[in-house]
């Protein structure tokens, strides 16, 4: 079958060159298979009681790979999968806006296998051909082909979300939606219930936005540690309590009458990136906040309750035992 050109719009107007580079030839679909496949992986996450979450993952470095966070949600522990290589996962980065669901995975290892290219979100077009990639139901490097069928606007200014009718399942989350030339356009993030060929992918140029956003949230971040009495170095970084090295369970304080729920909770904790906090209440509840937004939350539910909360850990830090006492979310 011959191939055809796809036309979009020229690098630079006027530069014949820009003009030359933007009309590249589109492949067909087992070359898009076969240049995008590699950088596709099967995500695990030991969830605990023998229960395991599955879900895709897109290399977008030789050590990192963007995923839908709801995949990992919970977990204590990640590993990504290809064929017989199986590669531990070391952090988890979080979009500081919740509502976006996307997560970067670092590995322990380099892949050792080329990233996709990412393809700009202003060259995206209704009606444009696309394929996904991903691990529907655990099948491992699953092509389906489709359209973009609508781009869905969120709010003024921001990206609009993908909606494609290429075929995708429960699996598929975090797995790649690639365009003609094998370059990934957008990260599968959910099914519609009942809809047939109704899909929903994040543009996958967010992936390029996280690290300023990060470096953004760590502002708010910092400033609300201060609500929790953590104390910051010169440099922002929490100063240490030396109550315990970080990966201790042992220097757990006792919290309820099931002290294997702290310590679950504490493995989901250490498997985030920054920013993390662990957090422990005068009422004997605990839990992880991964962002400034849960964080407030935290603190708010805390006044509420007229009671103290403080954090065990912060970031690569224990900090139990040396703070000041807490203050609302709102001073």
């Amino acid at each position: 079958m011959k191939k055809y050109i796809r036309p979009c719009k020229p690098l630079a107007a006027g530069l014949w060159l820009g003009v030359l580079a933007c009309h590249a030839w589109a492949l067909q679909p087992e070359e898009v298979f076969r240049k995008a496949s590699p950088a596709v992986w099967t995500v695990k996450g030991d969830q605990g009681n023998d229960k395991t979450s599955v879900g895709s993952a897109v290399a977008v470095t030789p050590a990192a790979l963007a995923t839908a966070c709801h995949v990992v949600n919970g977990a204590m522990s990640a590993t990504v999968t290809q064929g017989q290589a199986t590669i531990r996962i070391k952090s988890i980065l979080r979009d500081p806006d919740p509502s976006r669901d996307l997560c970067v995975l670092m590995t322990e290892t380099p892949l050792q296998l080329p990233a996709v290219q990412i393809a700009p979100a202003d060259q995206l077009r209704v009606g444009q051909r696309v394929f996904a990639i991903g691990s529907p139901h655990g099948l491992e490097l699953t092509l389906t082909e489709g359209l973009i069928s609508a781009l869905r606007p969120r709010a003024q200014g921001q990206l609009p979300i993908i909606q494609t009718s290429a075929p995708v399942s429960s699996g598929s989350s975090g797995g790649g939606l690639f365009d003609d030339e094998g370059r990934l356009v957008g990260v599968t993030d959910s099914v519609a219930p009942g809809g047939a060929n109704l899909g929903f992918a994040y543009p996958a140029q967010w992936v390029m936005e996280l690290p300023p956003r990060v470096i953004a949230e760590m502002t708010k971040w910092r400033e609300l540690l201060k609500n929790v009495g953590v104390a910051l170095g010169p440099n922002g970084e929490p100063t240490p309590s030396g109550h315990a090295d970080l990966a201790d369970e042992a220097g757990l304080p006792v919290v309820g009458t099931d002290p294997g729920q702290i310590r679950a909770a504490y493995r989901q904790f250490l498997l985030q990136a920054r920013p993390r906090a662990f957090l422990i209440t005068s009422d004997n509840k605990f839990g992880t906040a991964t962002n400034s937004a849960a964080l407030t939350e935290h603190l708010k539910g805390c006044a509420e309750r007229k009671v103290v909360c403080a954090a065990y850990a912060v970031d690569n830090t224990v900090v139990w035992g040396k703070q000041q006492p807490a203050k609302s979310a709102t001073n």
